[in-house]
């Protein structure tokens, strides 16, 4: 087994494809005309050096011989799947009937395509593994956005802290664990004073730039394990996890302090902001201790 890179080694767009067969003469055809595409390439001689090689490294294509010792292309494509690989997979096999099926079975198993062997020419190789690269990297812009529009949705647009449905989802977690595994957590509820008078006396524009200073500053107070939400107009939560309520008491209370010692600036108007406060721990969180 053997490392080479093509042309295309350390490009921002070059792939990473992982030949696995038994045959030299098979892998050094298919592995030479990727290189001559500027594909980077690995070689593996079976179907263990390839699963060795796969625990080691990255690939964006794994293109597999069926029939091969030690382990065969089913055990190489079982493997990408059962360890989520972001890998597509690509079946060799020979032309006969029995190859053919056995070639049907891998893609229904979640292969990408096959070629079969020996390949017509380098573009029926270079096509199919472009092809699988395509896919891959439309599959990563899918999941990429779909975790922007979940970032979206549990985000606060004026404030960037997280929304109500965050915390009701993250509230659940955290007291199952904390249920579970007997840990301390706590919550603060934090409720800006007479908000409305600085929605009437200043606009709205003021009064968005209080909340979004108001997020700021909780930044500086608290730690990133503490989860900091909108929990609807001027009241904020925080949830503190492997904190007893003394402790949860005594972050309320520098929070309290650091809000009321600021200067809260919008439009060349200084504004004066105080917070209320209240804690609680244990399963229920029953709010009764003020800070």
């Amino acid at each position: 087994m053997g490392t080479t890179s093509g042309p295309g080694d350390g490009g921002a767009g070059a792939g990473r494809v992982l030949v696995v067969d038994d045959s030299l003469l098979v892998r050094a055809m298919v592995g030479g005309f990727l290189r001559n595409a500027g594909y980077r390439v690995h070689e593996a001689e079976n179907g263990g050096a390839a699963v060795r090689c796969l625990e080691s490294e990255e690939f964006d294509v794994v293109i597999t011989d069926l029939r091969m010792p030690e382990l065969d292309g089913f055990g190489v494509l079982e493997t990408v799947k059962r360890r989520s690989l972001n890998t597509e997979v690509i079946i060799l096999t020979g032309s006969h009937a029995q190859d053919m099926n056995c070639a049907i079975k891998a893609l229904r198993l979640g292969a990408h395509d096959f070629l079969t062997k020996p390949p017509s020419g380098p573009d029926e190789v270079v096509l199919t593994v472009d092809r699988a690269l395509e896919k891959k990297r439309l599959k990563e812009a899918n999941l990429r956005l779909l975790r922007q529009l979940e970032a979206l949705s549990r985000t606060d647009a004026l404030t960037g802290a997280l929304n109500r449905r965050a915390f009701d989802d993250t509230l659940r977690q955290e007291r199952e664990r904390a249920r579970r595994y007997g840990l301390s957590l706590s919550l603060i509820l934090f409720d800006l004073d007479h908000f409305k008078a600085v929605n009437d006396t200043h606009g709205h524009v003021a009064a968005d730039e209080v909340l979004k200073e108001f997020v700021r500053l909780a930044g500086t107070v608290f730690r990133d394990s503490d989860g900091l939400y909108r929990y609807g107009g001027e009241e904020f939560a925080v949830l503190l996890p492997h904190t007893a309520l003394g402790g949860a008491l005594l972050a309320a209370g520098r929070m309290v302090a650091t809000t009321a010692d600021t200067s809260f600036r919008s439009g060349g108007v200084t504004m004066k902001v105080t917070v209320s406060a209240k804690a609680g721990a244990t399963a229920n969180f029953a709010l009764k201790a003020k800070a």
